[in-house]
């Protein structure tokens, strides 16, 4: 479960990172998606990571009837972890961060918002990924399901973190004060990261190209 969390982690701060491009503007984000879509590795990426989510998906499940079953010692992990309200939560955090992901793939992947393509050579285009992105979050409703979302997301990272490090073998109480703050830290700057975006778009701070207002 830990291997499994560190990679869904690895992604989470890679896509953070490459959604970033937004605010570097239109073209930045378009060649970045671009490349991604060409890559030859793309698929091989999503079904290892698709492959990865369902392991600790399993796992997570497994745990948490095994905890149920095992009362009143409700945490079986690691005595050394906090009983936080993120780690009595985690069951149901991954539940709504899974109908997040469903929700997430078919909005901006599959398409729920309209696409725009930019002719950049003959015979080539490419898919306005910026245009889609801003424009699927103009609408209220779907900015704050995000925001709230990254919430959740946050709330179950900010356990899943402790408990990776525990995991690996990092037991020293100096290890457990730096976790204490690194945990949290990581935590604020990956949910602001992602809930800048759909903010900014639904406050015009992400304005769309002239030639798609028209």
């Amino acid at each position: 479960m830990a291997l499994s969390g560190a990679m869904i982690l690895l992604f989470i701060i890679g896509h953070a990172l490459g959604n970033l491009l937004i605010f570097s503007g239109q073209n930045s984000l378009n060649t970045y998606a671009y490349w991604l879509q060409n890559s030859p590795m793309l698929w091989v990426f999503r079904i290892t990571m698709l492959i990865f989510l369902l392991l600790h998906s399993v796992l997570a499940i497994r745990l948490y009837l095994q905890n149920r079953s095992a009362r009143p010692v409700q945490y079986a992990i690691n005595q050394d972890i906090q009983l936080t309200f993120s780690a009595k939560t985690m069951i149901f955090s991954g539940v709504i961060i899974l109908a997040f992901i469903v929700f997430h793939i078919a909005h901006l992947t599959l398409g729920w918002v309209s696409t725009t393509s930019l002719d950049i050579q003959a015979g080539h285009s490419m898919i306005d990924v910026y245009s889609n992105v801003v424009r699927g979050f103009q609408q209220p409703a779907i900015t704050v399901f995000y925001v709230c979302s990254v919430l959740v997301i946050g709330l179950h990272l900010h356990h899943s973190i402790k408990s990776l490090f525990q995991t690996l073998g990092f037991h020293h109480q100096n290890f457990h004060q730096l976790i204490d703050y690194l945990a949290p830290a990581m935590i604020i700057i990956l949910s602001l990261a992602f809930m800048s975006i759909p903010l900014a778009a639904l406050f015009g701070f992400l304005p769309l190209p002239v030639t798609v207002l028209q």
